[in-house]
């Protein structure tokens, strides 16, 4: 049965062109080989936020526009913790409600929903009133929906990593309105982590970050060398089926199964 299928890519973190990333990561390079392999593969690409290397600067986004210049197929954009949201509204011409970088794309099968849970100056997101209430005019028991934002909404660890998700409210504003309704996932990314729970009688998974992972060593936050990863998130035309697959992209560690397999 012919399916559709989506990437997702998050926290791109793409430098200025005269800026240096962390110490021998290449965030520039990893996007590039993701979105070059999604290409290949996929009926969209959806960028889970953190677009902007550090603060969301017109010369991070000239940089990373010249690397979206090589998306062949649609590409749905969503504010993260470093980006200026306001900015991206008008750079990428993005829908806009009240403000907020919050819109719906239909799909074969599946509606996606965006949401703009950014909050200037800080890394935690949110999830307001009158988005939830949007977002439950949206939902049914009926039309598949996949709700992508950048903050997480779930508890990933210990005080170390609180501030990377929606605060507490948010979360339980989100559980009331997703609880029952016809939801596959609640995507996100901010983490620098893959991560799949539970959540409301539904998915949330966490994207890993396409320039490096997030964790800790010795009790110090840390980085380590990302590899140029995705998520591949597909779904029969009825909006059956919902499955989800972790891509790296490195074809020089594949090798050729022997013929006696």
């Amino acid at each position: 049965m012919p399916r559709v299928v989506v990437a997702q890519i998050s926290d791109v973190h793409m430098p200025a062109l005269d800026d240096r990333p962390h110490p021998e990561s290449d965030p520039r390079g990893n996007f590039r080989a993701a979105l070059g392999h999604a290409n290949q593969r996929v009926s969209g690409v959806l960028v889970t936020g953190d677009l902007a290397g550090k603060a969301g600067t017109d010369a991070e986004y000239d940089a990373f526009e010249r690397a979206l210049d090589a998306a062949t197929v649609p590409v749905w954009l969503v504010p993260g913790n470093h980006d200026n949201s306001a900015k991206m509204q008008r750079r990428f011409n993005l829908p806009s409600r009240g403000g907020l970088c919050d819109y719906t794309v239909e799909l074969e099968g599946l509606r996606l929903v965006v949401l703009d849970t950014s909050r200037p100056g800080r890394e935690d997101g949110v999830v307001d009133s009158a988005q939830a209430e949007w977002l439950e005019a949206l939902l049914d028991d009926e039309q598949p929906a996949l709700i992508a934002m950048h903050h997480p909404c779930i508890e990933l660890g210990g005080p170390g990593l609180a501030t990377i998700r929606l605060d507490n409210e948010s979360i339980t504003r989100l559980k009331s309105v997703v609880a029952g309704k016809r939801v596959h996932a609640v995507v996100s990314g901010h983490a620098h982590m893959t991560v799949f729970a539970e959540f409301a009688g539904t998915r949330a998974i966490v994207c890993p970050s396409s320039a490096y992972e997030f964790g800790f060593e010795d009790g110090r936050f840390s980085y380590q060398l990302g590899e140029a990863q995705y998520l591949e998130h597909s779904w029969n035309l009825d909006g059956s089926g919902f499955l989800t697959r972790v891509i790296t992209v490195a074809p020089e560690l594949w090798r050729a199964m022997p013929a006696n397999g």
